[in-house]
């Protein structure tokens, strides 16, 4: 009986191979094809006095489990004579651990050890477990959270939790080389499987792997081909070119029988879009897992058959339909996924207070079992979360109190959630993947307010390798993903244009040093990229900006690096501290990405040590180059307490520097980041103006309604308003080419409150060739110049840039709505000594219109007008 083969336990530096009584039938390290054990190596529980036994033959009985979302083992034990072990299994670093809790004086431990691979005494604990031994559920088991788009499943808790032990089985025969411990010529399926559900380190992993030990068959050509349609990679394309000549391509064919057999033909239905048959085929196949939620054959792992099992799911998350303007149709989605890792984990929190209130709220777990939720602050008492009446169903809900922070410091605080089970594995809210220990929020009391310069803000955002070079031109629009030699002296050079237009900031796209021409995979913090013209330029740059009175704002990336990072390839080499800087959960191949980009791998902002070297990072560049403050790029995937930890420290080097955030999401979820950031961008007023300006899909009284309780949305947070940017198709390509659109659309933009951004190009009629859903770098073309820009597009925002400039009221006043029908809007601007009217003719046919205390107003067709209380007027 303790030979049968249940379980393994891994982590890719070592793999054991677990019989029913807890006993050890394998034993593979440092690298997965050794076998270190020529027979079983079983448990003794020591009595004292000399006696010992055996944990296992006749008089015991064995429960197995695994702490949910890890590999961690648990092995419960009753003998008949009444004695109880619990052992817990774990793979820590190099070696096997052993811990247990047993009655009386009795200790556990191996018949024999093997040196630091295996210790053969356990570790007692009569208390809480130790570090290690009852983990949070690890980032492979969280992707589980995909389960639930998946329509019509009946058990999918079931079939979630067997996705998750899909993963981290998976996860377990990988061994650090990259190859797998499949045995039975199923690891291609197995790493194509890995790139389905994100996990593309691994993937690329084993694929290099493969290539480095001359595997040339037609699957691994099929691999690696499927593996390119979700990652770039240069060196490997070229590879798979000598593959495909050579031998040609070959997807994996049908195991013969069983439950791997079942799945396949399950996968196969679901790619046919035969659902039906998918989902029953699936939910069939889930009943046969072991207890352990193992599909189990030939005394091991089948991991074809959870290969199988992954990609059924995710053959079965209904496509994304076509979209129009791509980047507004996923707005949410970080934060979705990150809510929903964290309750996989147990609890959700934020990080951030509540909008405009002093209290904090938790979402706990439905099928948890609460006995009470508590804030807990480093030597202060627990401090007790109330129950809240939930309507909604779904998960619970609690809330409690900010914790006392003196105006102007920062408290930092966890929230426990106690579980009525006392062995339950301890639960902490999180805003994501959850933490050993608990997540680390930040609370500060009453945050300074955005730096007052912001109000009267005119920004113009510039993407450096497409702009300009010192004294030629940029080559002509080809591969948009191609490197153009735009440099900082180029925009130097060219910055009479950028104070033409009334600008008086200058946001750069990342000059750190980077491959790319986009600059969000850098690969050094503190270095300008020599591509651009290194240290020397970008000081030249950010004078020639502050002598004509432009601030400067650089793209700062805290969530990410480039693979080519010297801290990645330090965490890829070294492990260790090293390792610590990023999101791995198995150590080399398993780490998160931005967006499951296998080129951006994530930093864990929410270590200490990684919050310190990057507000250093982002210090460096105020003291260093002298510019104004950061543009930070996806806000939302960012520990919620670096956000505090960055505004501090860069207003300790200047009061009036600027933290402005791309923030996606809801909008009340935005709303919390008032006093974590100066500003985000106004994401939902370019959405409505591209849908109502550039398509003519809502007419003005919607537009107007939706404004008017917008205007109210952010209370303590500046707006940066924009019609488009690096990341969305341009605007003028949205409007079919129309620059009347084009140029209504910016004089609303120019006329309400907020601070203007313009994208470079934008105001020349800088367009693309096709969809940005094909390549989002299509709408960073070469920036037009001289006989190639629309002078007549040009001169309007000029003469809106001067507008706004000389307007105390476009700048600071309130904004009210005069009048909204189905074809004109109008609104004015206000400060206690000057009122300006604007009217907005929405339609392509002339419009008059009776304004109060203005007289009637002529707007041509996609006409405006502008009238100030001194009667000067402006009219289209």
């Amino acid at each position: 009986m303790s030979a049968r083969f249940v379980a393994t336990v891994g982590n890719g530096r070592l793999l054991a191979r677990i019989g029913a009584d807890g006993s050890l039938i394998g034993l593979c390290a440092p690298h997965l094809d050794h076998e270190l054990l020529d027979k079983p190596v079983h448990a003794l529980l020591e009595l004292g006095a000399g006696r010992s036994r055996r944990i296992g033959g006749r008089g015991w009985k064995h429960r197995r489990e695994y702490v949910r979302g890890t590999n961690v083992l648990r092995v419960l034990s009753r003998h008949s004579t009444g004695i109880k072990v619990e052992r817990r299994l774990a793979a820590i670093g190099e070696s096997l651990h052993l811990a247990f809790r047993a009655e009386g004086d009795s200790t556990v431990s191996w018949e024999r050890g093997l040196g630091e691979v295996l210790p053969s005494a356990g570790s007692r604990f009569d208390g809480a477990w130790p570090e290690g031994f009852d983990p949070p559920p690890l980032a492979g088991a969280t992707r589980a959270w995909v389960v639930a788009r998946v329509p019509d499943l009946a058990d999918r808790a079931a079939i979630a939790d067997l996705y998750a032990r899909s993963v981290l089985v998976i996860a377990q025969h990988h061994d650090r080389s990259g190859a797998f411990a499949t045995g039975g010529g199923d690891d291609v399926l197995v790493a194509h499987a890995l790139d389905a559900c994100g996990e593309r380190g691994a993937a690329r992993a084993y694929f290099e792997w493969a290539l480095e030990h001359d595997r040339g068959d037609p699957q691994l050509a099929w691999g690696i081909e499927e593996h390119l349609r979700r990652s770039h990679s240069p060196e490997l394309r070229m590879r798979l070119a000598q593959l495909q000549a050579n031998g040609g391509v070959q997807p994996p064919s049908s195991p013969p029988a069983g439950t791997s057999a079942a799945l396949w033909a399950a996968w196969q239905d679901a790619a046919a879009g035969r659902r039906a048959n998918a989902v029953a085929a699936l939910q069939g196949t889930a009943a046969r897992r072991s207890s352990l939620r193992l599909f189990v054959s030939g005394g091991g792992v089948d991991l074809a058959a959870h290969a199988m099992l992954l990609l059924t799911v995710h053959a079965l998350i209904p496509p994304t339909g076509a979209v129009e303007d791509g980047f507004f149709e996923h707005q949410a989605t970080v934060q979705r996924a990150r809510h929903a890792r964290a309750l996989y984990g147990g609890a959700f929190h934020a990080g951030m207070p509540e909008p405009d209130e002093a209290f904090l709220i938790v979402e706990v777990r439905a099928d948890l079992d609460v006995s009470g939720v508590t804030l807990e602050v480093a030597d202060r008492p627990a401090t007790q979360f109330e129950a809240l009446t939930d309507q909604r169903g779904g998960p619970a809900p609690w809330r409690g109190p900010v914790p006392p922070t003196e105006a102007g410091a920062v408290s930092h605080y966890k929230i426990r959630v106690h579980l009525r089970d006392p062995d339950a594995t301890p639960v902490w809210a999180s805003d994501t993947d959850p933490r050993p220990g608990g997540q680390q929020f930040a609370f500060e009391s009453a945050p300074p307010p955005p730096p007052e310069w912001l109000r009267d803000a005119l920004c113009y955002h510039v993407m450096v390798d497409r702009f300009a070079r010192l004294g030629e031109s940029l080559p002509a629009p080809g591969d948009p993903t191609a490197l153009y030699g735009g440099t900082l002296d180029g925009i130097r050079e060219h910055i009479d244009h950028i104070v033409g237009l009334g600008c008086n900031v200058l946001w750069l796209s990342p000059v750190h040093q980077s491959p790319s021409h986009h600059g969000y995979d850098h690969e050094d913090f503190l270095t300008v990229e020599p591509r651009y013209g290194g240290d020397a330029a970008l000081v030249r740059l950010v004078k020639a900006a502050h002598d004509r009175d432009i601030r400067v704002l650089l793209d700062f990336v805290p969530n990410h690096t480039g693979r080519g990072h010297h801290l990645f390839r330090d965490a890829i080499e070294k492990d260790g501290d090293a390792a610590g800087y990023y999101r791995f959960w198995q150590w080399p191949h398993y780490y998160r990405c931005f967006s499951d980009v296998i080129s951006l791998p994530e930093l864990d902002t929410g270590d200490r040590n990684v919050q310190q070297q990057l507000v250093r990072a982002a210090q460096h560049w105020l003291t260093a180059y002298g510019v104004d403050g950061v543009r930070c790029d996806h806000v939302a995937g960012v520990d919620p307490a670096f956000w505090v930890e960055l505004r501090r420290g860069l207003r300790s080097i200047r009061t009036d520097a600027l933290v402005l955030g791309e923030a996606t999401g809801l909008p009340d979820w935005l709303a919390r980041y008032a006093g974590r950031l100066d500003a985000i961008f106004d994401f939902d007023l370019a959405y409505y103006v591209r849908q109502a300006l550039a398509r003519g899909r809502m007419d003005p009284a919607a537009f107007a309604t939706w404004l008017d309780e917008h205007d109210r949305a952010y209370p303590g947070l500046g707006l940066a308003t924009l019609l488009d940017n690096h990341d969305m198709n341009r605007f003028l390509w949205m409007a079919g080419g129309n620059t009347d659109r084009l140029k209504l659309a910016a004089t609303l933009l120019l006329t309400l409150p907020g601070m203007p951004v313009i994208y470079y190009g934008t105001e020349v009629g800088l367009s693309q060739r096709f969809d940005g859903v094909i390549e989002n770098a299509e709408a960073r073309l070469p920036m037009l110049w001289g006989s190639e820009q629309n002078q007549d597009l040009l001169a309007h925002f000029f003469a809106l840039g001067r507008l706004r400039r000389d307007s105390v009221a476009l700048r600071r006043g309130d904004r009210r709505t005069v009048l909204a029908d189905t074809e004109v809007f109008a609104y004015e601007r206000s400060t206690g000594d000057e009122s300006v009217l604007v009217a907005l003719n929405f339609s392509e046919r002339p419009q008059r219109r009776e304004l109060a205390g203005t007289g009637p107003v002529e707007l041509g067709p996609l006409g405006w007008a502008i009238i100030r209380t001194d009667t000067s007027r402006s009219a289209s």
